[in-house]
Parts: C-alpha cells; sequence; structure tokens
C-alpha cells in the first residue's frame, strides 16, 4: 500500500466562484458569531453565579429541568441533551441533589433509567436564575438587535439546526 503524497492530504482549494462573499468575509462572519455567542454566555454565566450562587452547568440543567414540562427526565437524556459527558454529568447531578435542588427516581417504564425530578427548592433557584438569565438576555442581546432582529437571528440560525424544527420559544 502506497501512502500519498502531503500535498493530496491538504485541504482542497476554497472556491469562491459561486458565493456571493468571499472566503475572508466568510471566515471572518463566522468568527464573529462566535465570539458574539461566547461573549454573551461569558457574561450572563457570571451574573447567574454572582446573584444566585449556581454555576452556569448547574443553572443550564435546572432551567432545562423547569422549562422541559416533563416532571422527570432521564439523566442520561439531560447529559446528551446539554452536551456532558456521562461521568462529568453524574458529578453535577449529584451536586445538585446534595443541594436539595433534584432527587433522583427510578423509571417507573425502566427499571435501568434513572430520572432527575426538579425539587421544590430547584424550582425556586431555576425560576430566580431564569429571570437573572433573561434580564441579561434583554440587556445583551435584545438591546441590540430589537425584537426583529432576534426573530431573524433564531431563523437564520434554526436553518443551521440539525433538527429543522422551529425555536424552543417566541419571542414575546
Amino acid at each position: 500500500m502506497t501512502t500519498p503524497a502531503l500535498g493530496s492530504l491538504a485541504a482542497p482549494a476554497l472556491d469562491d466562484s459561486d458565493q456571493r462573499c468571499s472566503t475572508e468575509e466568510l471566515l471572518d462572519a463566522w468568527i464573529g458569531v462566535i465570539r458574539g455567542y461566547e461573549h454573551v454566555n461569558r457574561i450572563l454565566a457570571d451574573q447567574i453565579e454572582q446573584e444566585t450562587g449556581l454555576p452556569a452547568p448547574d443553572f443550564f440543567v435546572l432551567a432545562k429541568l423547569r422549562r422541559g414540562g416533563e416532571p422527570a427526565v432521564p439523566l442520561s437524556t439531560l447529559a446528551r441533551e446539554l452536551a456532558f459527558s456521562s461521568g462529568g454529568f453524574t458529578k453535577l447531578a449529584d451536586r445538585l441533589q446534595q443541594a436539595g435542588y433534584i432527587r433522583r427516581e427510578p423509571s417507573p417504564c425502566d427499571r435501568r433509567v434513572t430520572n432527575a425530578v426538579l425539587t421544590t427548592a430547584g424550582r425556586t433557584a431555576a425560576d430566580r436564575a431564569l429571570a437573572v438569565y433573561c434580564a441579561g438576555l434583554r440587556e445583551l442581546v435584545l438591546r441590540h438587535l430589537g425584537a426583529d432582529g432576534l426573530r431573524v437571528m433564531v431563523s437564520q440560525m434554526g436553518r443551521l439546526g440539525a433538527t429543522g424544527n422551529g425555536p424552543a420559544w417566541s419571542v414575546p
């Protein structure tokens, strides 16, 4: 078996001939999207932790449980949907359980599955943190984009999503 020459392993040249923006513009735009998202997320994570004591990962789990509509969610589903490793999520769930925010319950349908259930204290913490988060989103995103700009952004980013579903919530 022969090894291909190093040159053939290089990425193909980007062809701009059939696009309406140059490669440079495309890369700069995408980096701008990522930087904007990271900037807002970093500020919001800091605000939530400062005002509620919840680290960002804890907040996202509580928010997912609070807004999810299901009273019990499998731990494996939460880990997958929030992009955690199973080991990392187990530690996070332990922390949330020790804080009294969730309790673990066996699934009535599958004894191999353990569900997370939000406690009253967990609902209270999630509601408080969601209020901080939404106030931050209004200041950092809505104030700059406006409701129409936000709707356009949601629509455009939704086109890139794997599910093809509409947004998980509507903008008031």
